[in-house]
């Protein structure tokens, strides 16, 4: 049985900037495929993992969650062999300043992004500087910066993450792998036997940098019906109560035009009938998830979203709390084992 706390952590554990998925396939093939009938790693950076149920001629279904987090990449190395660096995926700029990072060169280094120490800052100075100003810090010179870091390595924030009170815990890359590690360990812990459909996991690249990899899945898996998990906004200082989730409530359905209607109801009423909480949220238009390209793939999909209430969103400390988490691996457990 896999543990879901030790499943994420697993897969924060693996750096996949956007970009950078095909490398870390192997990382999560070597950890979870032996879990599945079948690993494949296609042309779109995917990972598809594959879990055939004993039921004859079962239907296919696609559970989606993107692995690629938010990253930079190096764009050059100054005459003091700062690395300069620019965004890959949405970053607010204005809490770069000493963020510890990983570079991920000929080796991996460890890096600390430059600051003006505030009694030198001028009036007027923005708290977000401009990514041509934004350099990183490895500690080596020029010469020695060139031989470590080729143009174009990747560069991610260092941080393993801390557990809090009441269940809380942070990390860096839960989004998406909050929701990963969930739909890993619910397909893993359900036996074949109970399977009512043939389930492909799939792992999906560059949600990240405006989407796509998901629809590659769809048209080689050509599934009866997806659902696309991401995590959601929670309800923090500063989000609105219409446009978030709060923490130990339980996963977040979408009420959306973009989604299928009827799969949507039947997944909240499997919810109602085992007492899994959630709530629901408003996404008239754009869920902002793979579920926006994913129900026009091939000859259209019905898809739905379910999400995770996340704190900290594009940060180097997200939170997600244990209960919604668990939430979450109930009601897929039942979806999988449920003829919908």
């Amino acid at each position: 049985m896999l543990d879901y706390r030790t499943t994420l952590r697993s897969l924060t554990s693996i750096m996949s900037v956007s970009g950078c998925e095909r490398e870390a396939a192997r990382e999560v093939t070597a950890l979870y495929g032996k879990y599945f009938d079948s690993v494949t790693i296609d042309a779109a950076r995917n990972i598809i993992l594959e879990k055939k149920s004993k039921k004859k001629n079962a239907e296919k279904i696609l559970l989606d969650a993107h692995f690629d987090q938010i990253g930079m990449i190096v764009t050059g190395i100054t005459s003091e062999g700062l690395l300069t660096v620019t965004n890959v995926g949405g970053i607010d700029r204005v809490i770069l300043p000493s963020c510890e990072v990983s570079v991920y060169g000929r080796e991996k280094l460890f890096g600390v992004i430059a600051a003006t120490p505030p009694h030198l800052q001028k009036p007027g100075d923005t708290a977000a500087p401009e990514w041509t100003d934004i350099r990183v810090d490895i500690g080596y010179t020029k010469a020695e910066a060139e031989k470590l870091v080729p143009i174009g390595s990747p560069v991610a924030w260092e941080y393993d993450g801390d557990d809090l009170m009441n269940g809380r815990f942070t990390g860096v890359g839960f989004d998406d792998k909050a929701c990963a590690a969930g739909l890993i360990t619910a397909v893993v812990n359900t036996p074949a036997e109970e399977l009512a459909y043939d389930v492909y996991v799939t792992l999906s690249s560059g949600e990240e940098i405006g989407g796509g990899g998901a629809t590659n899945a769809a048209f080689k898996i050509n599934p009866y019906f997806a659902i696309v998990t991401d995590v959601n906004f929670a309800k923090t200082p500063g989000v609105e109560d219409d446009e978030s989730g709060v923490m130990g409530n339980g996963v977040m359905v979408s009420l959306s035009a973009v989604t299928d209607r009827k799969l949507t109801k039947k997944i909240l009423a499997l919810a109602d009938e085992n007492g899994i909480k959630y709530s629901t949220v408003i996404e008239a238009t754009n869920t902002g998830t793979n579920a926006n390209c994913l129900v026009y793939a091939n000859e259209g999909v019905p898809a739905a979203v379910v999400s995770l209430p996340l704190a900290g969103m594009h940060s180097y400390s997200e939170m997600i709390e244990e209960s919604d988490a668990e939430q979450f691996v109930g009601i897929f457990k039942k979806i999988i084992t449920t003829e919908m």
